[in-house]
């Protein structure tokens, strides 16, 4: 790759850094910044203050007991009279204690465009990760009934970070946990005489229907402790009930992965709770950690017979270390086990601590070609788990027992290895989504992933239809469900994971008000420009007369902008967050708008070569960004 954003602030950071010694020693003050500090004082400023900025000068200036612009005054004119200064490096100059940077434009977009042109579907991506491999669970739906909206936010996240970080050369495996032993199944095995074929629905829409009524039925008949004990019947994992409700619970899946696939979702592997059982996975967590000596039957105190994970902070044997701070309970008095100590097994396994022998099969292929495999109680042993960190994508209603689960973790291993990505729930005006209670059906409509996507393909087939012309001829019949996908994914992605999101039919349905079809409308329009200019991009030559006539307009904002593709892609990685690349890819979308409007591509006389180059950049940019939130392009819409 050649010059980008990242090289080009590390340059210059580098050539503060040597000039910042000298202007210091003049000045007879001793001050030691690092490369890595100036590179993080600098930002992209406005067009008129240069292209990069540096506000170092304010970081010295208390230790100088000068001004930060006679520092950045006596620094700039290092810069520009001394060696330090690369070749690329137009100007100078200095602002109100701010060091500005000009760089050459004409160098600059020789590189940026050549790169992109040349490396097209890895442009962008980075080595930040390499060798580095991620489990990411998501979303970890219960199998009593389909996606609704809320547990689509969570896939459409936990599908993002996977593309984002394998951009970023991590190894990604994907998994999926199933409660196929939790008290809903238990309930659905209670009221299993209300479930039916319901011919015309999916399986995972009657399984959740009929769960709504066996809950209201529990309720009325007082029948709780039939539930409990058809529960602790399946914890048996060779017994009748839990052979049942797995066939359940696989049949439910198998439904729930339609809707997956529908979104482009896909997986590596199942892991099923009652494996997990099966494998005694607690055990051997609860034998290595006393091994280990890390936990410990509690003799005295609030906490006596309990086992127990103490914090080095607790010296003595005294009612006083009792505090929640101190004590993690694991197993209570009762041999009952708590929730991080079932977590707390579950993640020794995905990062290799223990091996608890999990065998896999074949569970179905997906559309993209690859197999999705499942735990199984017979099969082949496969390479699945043993991962350096562990991804959780859970709402962050869960964040203080993830944040519990990874402080014991830090304890055992000495290392933060787990990572949580606490989102926000999703509501919906008026009430909740509520499984139990039935809140996801609605009234008018469901609030299911599949009844989205249903409404949003309503719409978009109608304005595409609407919308096409006889010369359109060559729109195919996928485009409508390409848009609808567009839509939803890019209104649930654009939104920090954090923030809460109150969903609303009229708004969901809104295009108008929607960024991902604009962005696909960009694309496509990029695409028609090339074909008109009768340009293939494979054996498409710029000479250096051809970046001579770049300017520092429209053309020059795009290409900096395309520029700093790895410096985003490489911040999304670090925050986890794919509304970095939703924003940056609407930005780019209007920068391209700006710029056919302002500059004539077919019409550019002598600049007509580069101005085509720059719609090639442009398009792949944005197939790039757009890949790394899963919406696919379309060449016409």
């Amino acid at each position: 790759m050649g010059l980008n954003s990242i090289e080009v602030k590390k340059a210059f950071a580098e050539s503060l850094g040597e000039s910042m010694k000298k202007v210091i020693g003049f000045m007879g003050v001793d001050i030691s910044v690092s490369v890595a500090e100036i590179a993080n004082s600098i930002s992209i400023p406005r067009p008129e203050q240069g292209d990069f900025s540096s506000s170092i000068c304010f970081s010295l200036a208390k230790a100088a007991k000068k001004s930060p612009a006679l520092i950045a005054h006596e620094i700039a004119s290092a810069m520009n009279s001394g060696t330090s200064k690369k070749d690329y490096m137009k100007k100078i100059s200095e602002e109100n204690g701010y060091i500005n940077l000009w760089i050459d434009e004409v160098r600059y977009s020789a590189s940026i465009l050549e790169s992109i042109l040349e490396e097209k579907a890895k442009y962008g991506t980075s080595g930040i990760g390499a060798g580095i491999k991620a489990i990411i669970e998501f979303p970890s739906v219960n199998p009593n009934k389909p996606w609704h909206i809320g547990h689509l936010r969570n896939a459409l996240l936990g599908d993002s970070i996977s593309r984002i970080l394998s951009a970023n050369s991590y190894s990604i495996e994907r998994e999926d946990y199933i409660d196929d032993l939790g008290l809903q199944m238990a309930e659905i095995l209670w009221g299993e005489d209300k479930l039916g074929s319901q011919e015309g629905k999916k399986y995972d829409t009657m399984l959740g229907e009929a769960y709504v009524q066996i809950n209201k039925d529990i309720t009325e008949k007082h029948a709780e402790s039939d539930v409990n004990a058809i529960l602790k019947k399946m914890e048996d994992t060779e017994s009748e009930e839990s052979q049942k409700i797995r066939r359940i619970s696989e049949k439910s899946v198998r439904a729930q992965y339609e809707t997956a696939f529908a979104y482009g979702i896909y997986h590596d592997v199942l892991i099923w709770e009652s494996d997990v059982v099966r494998k005694r996975l607690l055990k051997n967590a609860l034998e290595f950690m006393a091994l280990k000596k890390i936990t410990s039957l509690r003799t005295y105190g609030k906490y006596k017979d309990c086992t127990v994970i103490a914090s080095n902070s607790e010296k003595t044997e005294t009612e006083e270390s009792d505090s929640e701070d101190n004590v993690k309970v694991l197993i209570r008095s009762n041999g009952v086990a708590t929730y991080v100590a079932k977590d707390l097994a579950f993640h020794m396994w995905k990062l290799g601590i223990i091996d608890p022998g999990f065998e896999y099969s074949k569970f179905l292929m997906q559309p993209n070609g690859q197999e999705v495999y499942t735990s199984s109680d017979k099969g082949a042993r496969m390479n699945f788990g043993r991962a350096d960190i562990a991804i959780n994508i859970i709402g962050s209603a869960q964040q203080h027992p993830q944040n519990l689960l990874k402080k014991v973790f830090e304890e055992i291993t000495g290392e933060s290895r787990i990572i949580h990505i606490a989102y926000g729930e999703v509501s919906v005006k008026g009430g909740t989504l509520s499984g139990r209670k039935g809140g996801w059906m609605g009234t008018a409509k469901s609030y299911t992933a599949d009844e989205l996507l249903s409404e949003m393909e309503k719409i978009t087939s109608q304005i595409v239809a609407n919308g096409k012309k006889a010369e359109d001829s060559k729109v195919l019949p996928d485009v409508p469900r390409k848009v609808a996908l567009a839509a939803i994914k890019f209104e649930f992605l654009k939104v920090d994971p954090e923030k809460k999101v109150v969903f609303e039919w009229e708004k969901a349905l809104d295009l108008n008000s929607n960024s991902g079809p604009y962005c696909m409308y960009t694309y496509a329009r990029a695409s028609r420009i090339l074909e008109k200019a009768e340009m293939a991009q494979d054996g498409f030559d710029l000479g250096p007369g051809d970046f001579s006539r770049v300017t520092r307009g429209e053309d020059f904002k795009i290409i900096k902008h395309i520029g700093t593709m790895q410096e985003i892609i490489e911040k999304a990685c670090r925050e986890y967050k794919p509304s970095i690349i939703a924003g940056y890819a609407m930005e780019l979308s209007l920068m391209f708008s700006n710029f056919y409007e302002s500059m004539p591509v077919l019409g550019g006389g002598e600049s007509k070569n580069l101005r085509v180059a720059i719609v090639m950049a442009a398009k792949q940019a944005l197939f790039n960004m757009l890949g790394l939130i899963n919406i696919e392009t379309a060449e016409r819409m």
